[in-house]
């Protein structure tokens, strides 16, 4: 990654390209030209896919080889459908974005003082079908591995 070769980028983007060939070869390009090269290398701007660093893959690896076939098979034989679920908060006081403004002359959001936050638990089926609830409050939470329909 470019933090590691201390460029002041987190992502590979055509200037921190083009500043690591300054500093390397001593060569300058225009960020038009630094993409021309990437492009003619094969190289596309993508959206990173995140990853969490505490992902363990060979447990990821035994639970989809030994793990969900069991699952599988418990709920082919009982005609149930297998969810992958997950959670989310919002809050009402959330901000997303930036907003441009004069040099010292903050933006100003108008908004309730009043803050609430909702949660969302939902479920996807391997075949698209999808499950929601919203709820005020999250507690000790149980997911259905599989249901009958």
């Amino acid at each position: 990654m470019p933090v590691r070769l201390k460029l002041a980028f987190g992502l590979w983007t055509r200037a921190a390209v083009q500043q690591l060939i300054e500093q390397e070869y001593g060569v300058v390009l225009s960020v038009k030209q630094v993409g021309r090269y990437l492009k003619s290398w094969g190289y596309t701007p993508q959206k990173p896919i995140r990853k969490a660093f505490e992902q363990k893959p060979e447990q990821v690896k035994q639970w989809l080889e030994k793990e969900y076939p069991a699952i599988k098979k418990r709920a082919t034989k009982e005609k149930g459908t297998i969810y992958f679920g997950d959670e989310t908060g919002m809050r009402s006081d959330h901000q997303a974005g930036r907003s441009y403004a004069p040099k010292r002359q903050n933006p100003v959001v108008k908004s309730t003082g009043q803050r609430f936050s909702l949660n969302m638990i939902s479920a996807i089926s391997n075949k698209g079908h999808l499950q929601f609830m919203l709820i005020e409050k999250l507690t000790v939470m149980y997911l259905l591995i599989f249901c009958n329909e």
